[in-house]
């Protein structure tokens, strides 16, 4: 059973963030409040099993960027720019670019490009060489296309980038021949390392309940009897559907006590973007979507 640490996050300092949108035929506001019930989530690169020499590659970078504050800026700066309500400097000295095209041995990077400020769709970005059909060409930018590419660049490689579905990276990353990782705002998990070594954290989140903004869901145990939308594979998705199970979903927080969140009634539906689970909540076909704060905040500023 997974095991998280305990966040108390106070009501009156709760981020959310709301627009209004149209959901069966009325005005509605949704809000992003965050599950004050749960955890703070460590992402780290995902690597094949025993690959010591892509491990100390992707934490030379990690260790270096999240030591000198470059992290940060990457971080903030890409969150800005995944909101098409902004328009973004790039602090001084941060590169933006990786000309990586005279090289000849490549690194794959397996990610899924709907989940902003990680990795979005944005034409700054860098080509996509496999991905979504119907997008025809196109790039992705975001804080793990920046630490690929910095990786790639100090291993002498070209980066190829493909764009799968989030519940097949694992997968992808695994039978994968040539240097590969894969980064998608993946948490560490222990189920997760079972398949995958994961780098050194190199960014944290909490998770939001997505709702109207009169419903006042503030934590995954206020989630008895509703449709939870989720995207299929992510920590949201494997959380809500524990707590739907007889033991529960169980929760350690840093003195070691343990709490069990039950849900009953609720059912959890999947789907492969957070996209269409925001058009599903807007349609009425579910009542919450359960995700990461940052990437919640975004989806709902650029709805």
């Amino acid at each position: 059973m997974k095991k998280f640490a305990l966040i108390v996050v106070s009501a009156a300092l709760a981020a959310s963030c709301m627009i209004a949108a149209a959901a069966c035929g009325v005005s509605a506001k949704f809000v992003a409040n965050d599950a004050q019930d749960l955890l703070q989530e460590d992402f780290g690169v995902a690597l094949k099993k025993g690959d010591t020499e892509m491990a100390a590659a992707v934490n030379a970078v990690i260790d270096k960027w999240n030591n000198d504050g470059t992290m940060t800026k990457y971080f903030d700066y890409y969150s800005d720019l995944a909101d098409e309500t902004k328009t973004p400097t790039a602090p001084e000295g941060l590169k933006l670019t990786w000309d990586l095209s005279a090289y000849t041995e490549e690194l794959h990077l397996y990610t899924e490009s709907g989940f902003a400020p990680y990795e979005f769709v944005h034409t700054s970005g860098y080509a996509v060489s496999d991905g979504v059909e119907d997008l025809g060409s196109y790039s992705i930018t975001g804080l793990d296309v920046a630490i690929a590419c910095q990786v790639a660049e100090e291993l002498n490689c070209k980066l190829i980038v493909h764009d799968v579905t989030f519940d097949s990276i694992i997968t992808n990353l695994n039978k994968q021949s040539e240097k590969t990782i894969a980064a998608a705002g993946m948490t560490i998990t222990e189920e997760r390392k079972q398949e995958v070594d994961f780098s050194n954290i190199y960014s944290s989140s909490t998770l939001t309940i997505v709702c109207a903004e009169d419903a006042g869901y503030t934590k995954l145990a206020d989630l008895n009897n509703l449709k939870i939308g989720v995207q299929e594979g992510t920590s949201g998705d494997l959380i809500a559907s524990e707590a739907l199970t007889a033991d529960g979903y169980e929760v350690t927080n840093e003195d070691e006590e343990t709490t069990t969140i039950k849900l009953t009634g609720a059912e959890v539906v999947q789907y492969k973007t957070y996209a269409a689970a925001l058009a599903a909540l807007k349609a009425g076909k579910i009542d919450v979507i359960f995700m990461d704060k940052v990437p919640a905040q975004l989806l709902l500023a650029n709805a």
